[in-house]
């Protein structure tokens, strides 16, 4: 029973992706190629492929809270990773069990609001309860620059924008904020990342752009990174970085699987 106790525990509450490519699917590859365990609550089901999103089906609220509450009842999880959620049902469902369940598990939240294929994969009336139910009290929240324009309801063209955008977002009562620099283009070639810390300290994250701009999954990969990094009790800068690099890495050794988006090489 010991040795279990030592095995960091990431617990995914996010939607099922059936062709693999990203949510709780990425998640779990994740997890397992940085040795950590893996719990998931899925809130959504999808069906799609690596062209599109064909459907949305959102998981009954009661039975999603069943999901989390077994698991936490259960398990010592170290760290929390949401990602799809879907509308602002799934949101106050989410919310009202974690603080009931899990007031001290950080948690990671990826925002997701769009899939690469351009599909909404969040509810338009559900950003305010993102904002105010999930951001407000999150470890650390991890937006594209589209999802960060939304939270902090403004444009971002620069990076600048972009610590502008992390300090508006912050505003909201998340602890940590790392704003992912993948859809803009930098003069060096560059994806650069922001990251805020809690003592309003910036730090940025900068690695080499690939090219391929219809990857599916580094969302939901980088913040599963994120989460397993500081399950196993990293100091969140270095936590940050070396999810950016495995996600490069992955990045690098892309999988042409489908007629669509490519996706990650997880292993």
């Amino acid at each position: 029973m010991s040795s279990i106790r030592k095995i960091p525990k990431v617990l995914i509450i996010a939607g099922s992706d059936p062709s693999g490519g990203a949510g709780v699917q990425a998640d779990i590859k994740t997890a397992t190629a940085h040795k950590v365990y893996a719990a998931a609550a899925i809130t959504c089901l999808t069906a799609q492929n690596t062209k599109k999103v064909y459907a949305v089906q959102e998981v009954e609220t009661d039975f999603l809270r069943q999901q989390i509450e077994a698991v936490l009842s259960d398990i010592e999880i170290d760290v929390i990773k949401i990602g799809m959620l879907g509308s602002a049902e799934i949101i106050d469902c989410i919310a009202d069990v974690l603080a009931r369940k899990a007031k001290k598990i950080p948690i990671v939240l990826d925002t997701v609001m769009v899939a690469t294929s351009g599909d909404l994969l969040l509810k338009k009336d559900a950003v305010a309860a993102l904002k105010s139910k999930l951001v407000k009290g999150a470890f650390i929240v991890t937006p594209n620059i589209h999802e960060a324009e939304v939270l902090a309801e403004m444009q971002i063209k620069t990076f600048w924008d972009m610590q502008v955008a992390a300090v508006k977002i912050k505003a909201l009562g998340a602890k940590n904020v790392l704003i992912k620099g993948g859809h803009l283009d930098f003069e060096d070639k560059k994806i650069h990342s922001t990251l805020l810390d809690h003592q309003d300290q910036f730090h940025e994250i900068t690695n080499k752009k690939i090219g391929k701009s219809n990857l599916h999954g580094t969302g939901c990969t980088l913040a599963s990174a994120l989460a397993c990094n500081l399950a196993k009790k990293e100091e969140l800068v270095e936590a940050a970085r070396k999810a950016n690099s495995y996600v490069y890495r992955a990045v690098v050794k892309n999988l042409k699987i489908g007629a669509g988006s490519r996706v990650l090489q997880h292993f």
